[in-house]
């Protein structure tokens, strides 16, 4: 992983955060003050970043791995095992907690289909689950997203033609699709499936070109002036890029990936510093821990009585929270997710070396 796309994902994070943090400050059954929201009401860009920079990922690491079917386990393994078990951990923990408190129960959904689903990151239709569909832990829609992207990739290990044949129909099906379509179809034709690809076209770009420091830059400044763009067309309410901000955040996002990655391999890192390296490893964890901690924090806020101290007590709060999910992202990356990780990486070693003296002696 690159330094420097180690801190844009940690910046990507912060900004989810302080997007959901001000939408639900301005909520009028917490503290009613939208002008908590409206400064971060771009925030939610933040996940068109991580889009990119996972087709970036995947494309990167297993890029030698396209059209061998032997690595299929292994990559899916590693997919696998950097998605889940973080997220049933957390998942888990806000079903449980939810069905402890009376008033909560209802939220969470309580028929095993839906469960089930939930659980296993199966696109949902949020007309019928509500929360973006992806009831219990609302943020994990992306995650339906990347594992769609996943899927998608393994076919390309299993054989280069048929993965670029599912590429060519998600295409088709996102260019010729109505503009309004229902559920399943509004999943597949979504513009998000387009962020991807522009993430494995930018690692392949910078695998194969050496861009000069004027063309860096250039790509900096672009990127940066399409993504102040969409983001002031949503603060100031314009909404005249409305219908395009995905597709021109991932064009944004893609110049300035690929404008980071130039700059590192020139000895230039973005934010190269232990801690913006470590929130960026911590990203994951903080991207679905923060959106139930808001919500629990905000309910402590209101039983404490800061909603009567007006803007005072919404600033606080504000701070007081946004600066716990950072910690709690931070403890539980540490403490949880980083040894289930190392210890999973652990085994798929153990077993990889294992493959290897059947392997020899078998061709001996």
């Amino acid at each position: 992983m690159y330094k420097s796309l180690q801190s844009g994902r940690a910046i990507a994070a912060l900004l989810v955060v302080l997007f959901h943090l001000g939408g639900t400050i301005a909520k009028e059954k917490y503290f009613d003050m939208e002008a908590f929201f409206i400064p971060f009401s771009f925030g939610g860009f933040g996940v068109d970043f991580f889009f990119v920079l996972s087709g970036f990922i995947i494309y990167h690491a297993h890029k030698n791995d396209i059209g061998q079917p032997k690595a299929l386990p292994s990559y899916l393994y590693k997919r696998i095992t950097r998605i889940y078990p973080v997220y049933l951990i957390i998942f888990t923990a806000v079903y449980l907690l939810a069905l402890s408190i009376p008033q909560l129960r209802a939220t969470v959904p309580h028929d095993f289909s839906t469960l089930l689903k939930s659980v296993l990151l199966f696109p949902q239709d949020k007309a019928i689950v509500g929360a973006q569909g992806a009831p219990v832990v609302i943020v994990a829609w992306t995650l339906q997203f990347e594992m769609l992207f996943y899927l998608v990739f393994s076919l390309g290990i299993l054989n280069r033609r048929l993965g670029l044949l599912a590429v060519l129909g998600f295409a088709c099906v996102s260019v010729f699709a109505p503009t309004t379509v229902d559920f399943p179809l509004s999943f597949f034709s979504s513009d998000y499936i387009w962020l991807f690809l522009m993430g494995m076209v930018c690692a392949k770009l910078s695998t194969q070109t050496e861009f000069s420091t004027i063309l860096s830059a250039f790509l900096a400044v672009l990127g940066m002036f399409i993504f102040v763009s969409t983001s002031l067309d949503v603060v100031l309410a314009g909404e005249q890029l409305k219908s395009y901000n995905i597709l021109l955040n991932g064009i944004a996002f893609s110049c300035i990936v690929l404008s980071l990655v130039a700059f590192e391999k020139k000895g230039k890192v973005l934010l190269n510093n232990k801690f913006s390296q470590l929130l960026g490893a911590s990203s994951y964890a903080l991207y679905l821990i923060h959106f139930p901690l808001i919500s629990i924090m905000c309910k402590i806020a209101m039983l404490l009585g800061l909603q009567r101290a007006g803007v005072y007590g919404a600033f606080f709060s504000f701070v007081v929270i946004f600066f716990a999910c950072i910690l709690s992202s931070i403890v539980f990356h540490l403490v949880i997710e980083k040894p289930i990780s190392n210890k999973l990486r652990y085994r798929l070693s153990s077993a990889t070396t294992k493959q290897a003296p059947n392997a020899l002696a078998s061709n001996s």
